[in-house]
């Protein structure tokens, strides 16, 4: 699925984010709004996402997640049983037309007054040329917030353009 070095690549793109590099223009970028931790709970390579484009669902508790995996036919890879949190949001890339494509999400999160969530994350990329599978992928991320009450999440790549949105009055599929 990788040419020679293709996961250490990607390795040391989600260590960065991980340990908070990504989050840094969020941090920026929000003047005014507190910092919290987020944590990545569960992920997957291929989440059924039916378009291109970049989706968020705030899920209120793990019901709701198992609610969604069930909706999509899959089961999330990673900790088990999910943690208590406050909510959880779940991640879509999107359709991607070949496989070497991947989301990291900052642990480093803000919050506004308005009880909105901002996330940082680094939408990855195979690399120009590099041999990758040719079936269609769809990456997510699960994402446990902290105990609290949201009105919605962001999410924004490092340099600040919004991605996507999600909002508690939007239905969860």
């Amino acid at each position: 699925m990788f040419r020679s070095g293709g996961w250490p690549r990607l390795a040391a793109a989600l260590s960065l984010c991980l340990l908070g590099a990504c989050g840094s223009a969020v941090e920026r970028m929000l003047p005014g709004s507190a910092p919290i931790e987020v944590t990545e709970v569960r992920r997957l390579v291929s989440c059924n996402s039916d378009g291109p484009q970049t989706r968020l669902y705030l899920l209120a508790d793990n019901n709701a997640v198992w609610a969604w995996e069930h909706t999509r036919k899959v089961d999330l890879i990673g900790v088990d049983p999910l943690p208590t949190a406050g909510a959880y949001v779940l991640v879509e890339m999107g359709v991607q037309q070949g496989g070497g494509y991947g989301l990291a999400i900052s642990r480093r999160a803000q919050i506004d007054n308005g009880l909105v969530i901002t996330l940082s994350a680094s939408l990855l990329t195979p690399d120009s040329g590099q041999a990758a599978v040719q079936a269609a992928t769809s990456p997510c991320v699960l994402v446990a917030l902290p105990q609290g009450t949201y009105h919605g999440v962001d999410l924004r790549d490092p340099s600040g353009n919004l991605l996507g949105r999600a909002d508690v009055a939007a239905a969860v599929q």
